[in-house]
């Protein structure tokens, strides 16, 4: 069978006026770019010598998809094995007719997963709006232009791609984490503990899977070289639960020293698990990217932890976040929807990514209790004692009547229909704290301050119902007060009950001052905020510190697989 290129021309052209589908049912992505690219070189193919045969352009083309696999994608997504096998049909074929409008087809294939291979590696793979729905409203900030031209044009391609996001360092570093774990995976042959008849282990407990775990740690030197120095030994001993303590900490579970569900997953862990956890991570990084120009807050999710960035100054805080959701969710949530009982739903407490801005300041606030709170947590307590609203701090209002509480009689209330609305009054017991900082978002999530400070000392603090708790809601006040013109940060301490920390203004302070132009303020007031600070609250399981220590941390609400799930999808 004798092939004329010129001729292949013809029949490429051709191919873009009537497809023609012998191998890939998917219709392709770019078949407007690929025609306007293939006019511009009168039709000439790109992957002529690979597809007849070639070893060293096949070569070239198996090295430069195998690339991808460098950035968290993986080589099947490409088309090139079944490319592969449909060329060696190529020679079989009776008529040069038959052998172009299969080779047509696979030269089309080969160019649109080129192009998006290139896409896939600049801007990710998968769309975070198909992976989480509404509950993801951080931009696409790390956008790139797209030169697909360039791209097909170019002879060395990896080249072309590595300086997609050279100046990334955040990228570079996962990169470099990426490659690590990639090498482990070659070496590992480790079988997982079976953890099916122990819910719990503790100090002192005695199993023979004891010995399987220190085995597993060893093999694999996590948390690190230290375990080695672990005798062999069936009984959970102090040397054992410090290195268990280590491992939690290390990936931001609580390190209590117990072993259970999280700490088993930590243990049975592969170096495939953590491949995915970076592939994940390098997918978010080229959704999104924390580098913004100062002052703004960036809210770590899985880190617990608010930075405030402020020019060339950097503070951080705690924070607590939304619970995660029941490991049952979906079933419960599969039960209500099929009896029909939707408004039974469980409710998502976990805290959504969000890019918005503060805007205002609501000092001592006041708590409308929503709805599943009083029916799930308050509801018990209302019905066993009639004064316990009054006793707690809140005010019932039906309408806008305020009702006294005590005289309802909650037995008699309908559960599913309660037509009254308890509000929380305010006050250092308020469930928001003093202080509640507001920005804009559909699911009604702001920052507060939290009379419960017992949560602060969790490593692990997703106990909140969807809202973010700050450690120090006196210090992120005074962080936004450098964005007035109006207030300062003193402003802010005095209206919070606090001192001012300028000694000139210590020296003639006076809270007793009714004509003081700032004043402790102990009612409800908002505090509007003439330059709004941006805010973003970002989930990053791996992560660097500003000195570029790497940390892994606990995938608290299950969302790695959720990116891999739509990565894989071809």
């Amino acid at each position: 069978l004798v092939l004329n290129k010129d001729s292949f021309a013809l029949a490429l052209e051709n191919q873009f006026g009537e497809w023609t589908v012998l191998v890939c049912q998917d219709q392709l992505m770019y078949m407007d770019t690929l025609k306007s690219f293939y006019t511009n070189r009168n039709f000439k193919p790109l992957w002529w010598d690979a597809l007849l045969g070639d070893s060293a352009s096949w070569a070239y083309l198996e090295e430069t998809f195998k690339y991808s696999e460098q950035h968290g994608m993986d080589y099947r997504y490409y088309y090139l094995p079944l490319v592969d096998y449909y060329r060696t049909k190529i020679p079989e074929l009776s008529t040069q007719d038959s052998a172009f409008e299969l080779m047509t087809e696979l030269e089309l294939i080969i160019s649109n997963s080129m192009l998006r291979m290139y896409k896939d590696i600049a801007n990710g793979r998968s769309n975070p709006k198909t992976v989480y729905g509404y509950t993801y409203m951080l931009p696409r900030n790390n956008w790139k232009k797209m030169e697909f031209h360039s791209f097909l044009n170019t002879s060395n391609k990896t080249s072309f791609l590595e300086e997609i996001h050279q100046n990334d360092t955040t990228y570079q570093e996962l990169l470099k984490v990426m490659k690590y774990y990639v090498a482990k995976k070659e070496n590992e042959k480790n079988k997982a503990v079976d953890f099916s008849g122990y819910p719990k282990i503790e100090l002192g407990d005695s199993a023979p899977v004891i010995q399987q775990i220190i085995t597993r740690l060893k093999q694999r030197k996590i948390p690190d070289e230290e375990i080695l120095t672990i005798a062999d030994t069936m009984v959970y001993t102090k040397e054992l639960q410090v290195q268990i303590k280590k491992l939690q900490s290390k990936n931001n579970l609580t390190p209590d020293g117990i072993m259970g569900y999280k700490t088993y997953r930590l243990i049975n862990s592969t170096p495939n698990d953590k491949l995915n956890q970076v592939k994940a991570n390098l997918e978010r990084q080229r959704w999104f990217t924390q580098k913004q120009k100062p002052p703004f807050v960036y809210i770590n999710l899985v880190e617990y932890t608010a930075y405030l960035n402020w020019q060339d100054s950097i503070k951080s805080m705690k924070v607590c976040i939304g619970k995660n959701l029941p490991d049952n969710y979906d079933a419960l949530v599969k039960q209500y929807t099929d009896s029909g009982w939707l408004y039974k739903l469980p409710k998502n407490m976990e805290t959504p990514q969000i890019a918005s801005k503060i805007t205002y300041i609501v000092m001592n606030p006041t708590w409308t209790v929503p709805y599943s709170i009083i029916k799930n947590e308050m509801w018990w307590n209302m019905v066993k004692d009639p004064t316990y609203l009054r006793r707690k701090g809140f005010n019932v209002f039906r309408g806008k009547t305020l009702v006294n509480s005590d005289t309802i009689n909650w037995k008699k209330v309908n559960r599913d229909a309660i037509p009254y609305t308890i509000v929380e009054k305010p006050g250092p017991a308020n469930s928001l704290g003093t202080v509640k900082f507001m920005f804009n978002n559909p699911f009604s999530i702001y920052l507060h301050d939290t009379p419960n400070k017992s949560a602060f000392r969790l490593t692990q603090r997703a106990v909140s119902h969807g809202c973010v708790r700050l450690e120090n809601p006196l210090l992120f006040g005074e962080f936004l007060m450098q964005n007035s013109r109006k207030y300062n940060s003193d402003d802010f301490r005095i209206m919070m009950g606090y001192k001012p920390l300028d000694e000139v203004r210590l020296k003639t302070y006076d809270p007793t001052d009714t004509l003081a132009p700032i004043q402790h303020i102990k009612v409800t007031q908002s505090l509007p905020l003439e330059t709004a600070m941006p805010l973003f609250l970002d989930y990053r399981t791996v992560y660097f510190d500003h000195d570029w220590k790497l940390h892994f941390a606990y995938d608290i609400y299950d969302q790695n697989k959720l990116i891999i799930i739509e990565m894989d999808r071809m």
